[in-house]
């Protein structure tokens, strides 16, 4: 992964997920200005209450945004409900077959369509990751990828070169040790 920009904070990273998700699932932004952008824990109760993703986003305090190739996907870990028995690691998962007949569960999104005929992400759809926990071991990082995305681009590589930025990506850095949801989730107390 190629670092683009170091130490983004967390606020535009939930802003810049937020104008995604919403635009994706046509519902209107919600109103992010009051906010507490200090408290890990106030920042989940509001992504829930909105409908986003909540957990990772505020997690960390700062993130590092990256440009995402071919090599950089096949070193991320999906969640290992996806592909049962097997490793969490997508490189290792491609080797065993997988992924030949997968497909997303809403198979007309517009972004599948889009990777399937050779397109890359826009800047305007990121991905984020996290560094992989030992349980997504040998995995060096997580894609939070409820869509698919990253395993559709994976899918689908035949059409991209293989050096070739395929999505940019926002890396969480720095944790934000009161956050619940990492302390229960990612890093333990």
């Amino acid at each position: 992964m190629r670092v683009v920009e170091q130490s983004v904070g967390r606020r535009t990273v939930i802003e810049t997920y937020a104008q995604y998700d919403c635009s994706k699932k046509n519902r209107q932004l919600p109103s992010l200005e009051n906010w507490d952008w200090s408290f890990a824990d106030a920042l989940d109760s509001e992504l829930r209450k909105a409908g986003l993703k909540c957990g990772v986003l505020a997690a960390y305090l700062l993130w590092d945004k990256v440009e995402v190739a071919l090599s950089d996907l096949h070193e991320c870990a999906v969640l290992a409900g996806i592909f049962p028995g097997q490793s969490r690691k997508l490189g290792l998962i491609e080797q065993a077959g997988c992924l030949v007949d997968w497909k997303p569960r809403d198979v007309t999104a517009a972004w599948y369509s889009r990777i399937c005929k050779g397109e890359a992400l826009d800047e305007t759809e990121p991905l984020i990751l996290r560094p992989a926990l030992p349980s997504e071991s040998p995995a060096s990082s997580y894609v939070e990828d409820g869509s698919g995305r990253a395993i559709a681009l994976l899918q689908n590589q035949r059409c991209f070169g293989h050096t070739q930025v395929l999505a940019v990506a926002f890396l969480g850095r720095e944790r934000d040790k009161s956050s619940e949801f990492g302390r229960k989730n990612l890093w333990g107390n």
